[in-house]
């Protein structure tokens, strides 16, 4: 046989192949309109179903990745629970690997409550889809530190490696894939999601600070990028001031900056800002002043807003305290202007 009659040969097999493979979809949808043509039926193209076939498509897709991500998540807590138990002498480290352990557990919640909007993840076009050697490459460090926390092989040092290898695998963008996706459906379930993450990260950057032995980890953990998009507005006159509450939030979401009352109120009308932290005493127009205009025009915006005062003067707090707002007196300790501000930004995502 001729090296032309060989080529000519494969491809009548390759034509007689999509041949096969045309006629068997086309037979399906033929079926599939027939059935859907009773009474009262709507009527279908075929490139309705075609678009029916690529939904459902890609819908499978989102399915596989929540559900893979699902049974990480749950595998992710029983480990720390376990670890816990196992490193329970070591009182400092048992207490994060719990907390990590209660973290890992209520992004396994959010993941079985994703799976309840799997139909609105339909319209959404999927820009990957596991394969077996990225979901490998994720469990790997789960197994390996599953393995050598039964054994009993695994030192302090080496579980606080694989936590930091844990929190720098796709695991994490994946999630975060499924949570942004999802965040505008139910701000109450996945906005807070998303702040359990920076906590999640500010518990294991806490325990790692005055360690020397950790020093490299503290490095690293400190290159994880940011979860939020939450927009953060400081108004003090003072710029040290400024860049260190720049400094102290900048972990909590995007932060930007006005000197006084004027400069902030222009920023609130062109633009939005999930919390703003204001100084009272200003010059040009003073915090409470701003608030009052700002108010004004916005009244939603009330709830947005913490105040610092430097001055415990009765008529300002009870200002403060009439109107229900949040006020912090100088000087004020750096985990409770974050805990402030958080509880600003989750009760914003709740609603």
């Amino acid at each position: 046989m001729g090296f032309n009659q060989i080529l000519i040969q494969k491809a009548e097999q390759k034509l007689s192949l999509w041949t096969i493979v045309i006629i068997k979809v086309s037979v399906i949808i033929i079926l599939l309109m027939k059935a859907g043509c009773g009474d009262g039926a709507p009527k279908r193209t075929p490139m309705s179903f075609l678009g029916f076939f690529l939904v459902s498509s890609l819908g499978s897709v989102m399915k596989e990745i929540i559900d893979w991500l699902t049974g990480v998540e749950e595998g992710a807590y029983r480990l720390y629970e376990n670890a816990a138990c196992i490193f329970q002498d070591d009182k400092e480290l048992a207490d994060l690997l719990r907390q990590l352990s209660n973290d890992e557990k209520l992004h396994y919640d959010v993941m079985c409550i994703a799976q309840g909007y799997l139909q609105d993840l339909k319209a959404l076009n999927p820009l990957i889809e596991l394969d077996e050697e990225s979901k490998h490459k994720i469990e790997r460090p789960f197994l390996e530190f599953k393995r050598k926390l039964e054994s009993g092989e695994l030192t302090r040092k080496e579980l606080m490696e694989y936590v930091i290898i844990l929190e720098f695998t796709e695991l994490n963008h994946l999630f975060l894939y499924i949570i942004n996706a999802l965040k505008d459906r139910s701000k109450k379930h996945f906005a807070s999601a998303a702040l359990n993450i920076e906590q999640h990260k500010d518990r294991i950057r806490k325990f790692l600070e005055n360690k020397p032995e950790y020093k490299d980890f503290l490095r690293r953990i400190s290159q994880l990028p940011k979860v939020l998009n939450e927009k953060i507005l400081i108004v003090d006159d003072k710029g040290v001031n400024v860049n260190l509450l720049r400094a102290v939030l900048e972990t909590e979401g995007i932060v930007d900056s006005a000197s006084d009352g004027n400069e902030a109120l222009k920023k609130v009308e062109t633009g939005y800002f999930s919390a703003i932290v204001t100084d009272v005493d200003m010059p040009f127009m003073n915090g409470i002043e701003f608030y009052s205009k700002a108010i004004e025009k916005y009244p939603n915006m009330k709830d947005r807003f913490i105040f610092f005062t430097a001055s415990n003067d009765p008529e300002r707090i009870t200002f403060f305290r009439e109107h229900n707002l949040k006020y912090l007196t100088k000087p004020t300790p750096i985990n409770i202007i974050r805990s402030t501000v958080r509880e600003i930004l989750i009760n914003k995502g709740a609603h």
